[in-house]
């Protein structure tokens, strides 16, 4: 008879024990709930226990969770159709929150869609085809990413990145961008050019400037040394002529010679010789 009673008895422990205890690993958080409200967040790993057949501890993981959106068709501000994919990564922060207003990880992931479909549709529409490609899509992303965080704050999870998974335009806009594209490329040739000549004025009229300076320094230095050299070279010719009154003369009539009987001149000369004496007897 006992041991008829001990059997069903351990059965009954085992269940209640099977019923009341669950295991946590590492990478999860538990939300103990109890009739349908939480009750309570584990974050432990390990054992834990919750009343048998009352509490329901529903498990989610604490890593990234990734998200890619469907391809939406997006009009940019230039007027050009693109369809762009969203890939996005969050995590679960508030358990609680996160039951209350989701549940479960796919209707958190439709909720997400939404809210990331209209933020991209706002800011990616604000900005040109060439913006989305090029270096600066950057604060796009970042603007994006921003947005998203802010109206999924009361979704109890926290969205880390937001990356352009794929960008394309439409087959019907890619002439109409090959010829926005080489029209700005010109544009930035030309004032490139405009540019590098202006400059090229600035240094050329600098250096011009400079010459002028340098050889009007040169000019105004060059004079003052001729007029030290005359003024020695005439103190030189006073002093010589002070104490050599009949070379200085001499001398003087030679160059009133070189001056004014030029080769070929037939000069007649009176036996006194007058102011040309000196070319009869020197």
């Amino acid at each position: 008879m006992k041991k008829t009673l001990i059997i069903p008895a351990i059965f009954i422990v085992l269940a209640f024990l099977a019923a009341s205890l669950y295991v946590l690993y590492p990478y999860e958080i538990a939300l103990v709930t109890r009739f349908g409200e939480a009750r309570k967040v584990e974050r432990e790993p390990g054992l834990h226990f919750k009343l048998p057949w009352i509490d329901v501890v529903t498990k989610y993981s604490s890593r990234l969770y990734e998200y890619y959106s469907d391809t939406a068709s997006v009009i940019t501000s230039n007027k050009q159709t693109i369809e762009v994919d969203i890939l996005a990564t969050f995590v679960i922060t508030d358990p609680k929150k996160f039951y209350q207003t989701s549940r479960t990880i796919d209707r958190a992931i439709r909720r997400l869609d939404d809210v990331t479909y209209s933020v991209m549709l706002s800011i990616a529409g604000k900005n040109t085809f060439e913006d989305i490609i090029s270096s600066n899509r950057e604060p796009i992303l970042n603007e994006i990413l921003r947005t998203t965080r802010e109206q999924t704050a009361d979704y109890g999870l926290d969205v880390k990145t937001v990356q352009f998974k794929k960008v394309l335009l439409l087959a019907a806009n890619e002439e109409q961008v090959y010829k926005s594209m080489i029209t700005e490329r010109e544009r930035i040739s030309i004032q490139t050019r405009a540019e590098g000549e202006a400059e090229s004025n600035q240094i050329r009229s600098k250096a011009d400037w400079e010459a002028a300076a340098i050889v009007a320094a040169a000019n105004v230095r060059a004079a003052k040394i001729k007029a030290e050299g005359d003024k020695e070279a005439q103190s030189i010719i006073n002093r010589a002529t002070q104490s050599n009154v009949d070379l200085y003369t001499y001398l003087k009539r030679l160059e009133m010679y070189r001056a004014s009987i030029k080769p070929g001149t037939s000069v007649i000369i009176s036996p006194s010789g007058g102011v040309f004496k000196n070319l009869l007897t020197p």
